[in-house]
């Protein structure tokens, strides 16, 4: 990860770690996780980088008990982190530009449970992509499944479902590359829980 970015992150760190469980876990796979799918030429790192590392930090701002798949705590966490991530990246000197931009992605992220499929919005179609992934990541499968409050095979066929309504919805996979990737998690879970 080069310098600004890491940066970026070490800020980020400590708010996470007032957030959600899991939520450093989260940041950290998908921060090595999306460069090894997604190359410079495709997208801007200096907007989807800081995306990925700032796109749950207003959770920091909202109680752990709360119900993170609420559609006004939803909300809420986008506001607060837009607000959160404007702040951190004024201080590490970015573009104004980049800093207006950056905020407009992380107050839409979640907006895929409103019905968004971010057709327009290439950084929130990678993002969503990953996002979505880490379910089913071994160490996402584990706590995302525990806050569901789902065994392994329930949680793996909502998995499933999950990401038929998304290609029903319209979110489809950036590529091709990233769908198989999907799908050898998806297959080591399947193996990994003997579904």
């Amino acid at each position: 990860m080069e310098k600004k970015y890491k940066k970026i992150l070490e800020k980020a760190l400590p708010l996470y770690k007032k957030g959600r469980v899991g939520d450093v876990e989260h940041i950290k796979w998908l921060s090595r996780i999306i460069t090894k799918y997604i190359d410079k030429s495709e997208i801007d790192y200096d907007i989807l980088i800081p995306v990925i590392l700032l796109h749950d930090v207003g959770y920091s701002k909202i109680s752990r008990k709360s119900n993170c798949f609420d559609l006004d705590i939803r909300r809420l966490h986008s506001e607060e982190g837009a607000k959160i991530a404007e702040k951190i990246l004024k201080e590490l000197n970015y573009s104004e530009d980049k800093i207006n931009e950056i905020k407009k992605l992380i107050l839409k992220h979640d907006n895929w449970a409103f019905g968004d499929n971010f057709a327009n919005e290439p950084v929130l179609k990678i993002f969503t992509n990953f996002d979505f992934m880490w379910s089913a990541s071994k160490k996402g499968f584990g706590i995302v499944r525990k806050f569901m409050k789902m065994d392994p095979e329930e949680f793996y066929e909502d998995i499933i479902k999950s990401q038929k309504e998304n290609e029903k919805e319209g979110r489809k996979w950036f590529n091709k590359e990233i769908e198989n990737f999907y799908k050898q998690l998806m297959r080591e879970r399947k193996k990994e829980f003997s579904i």
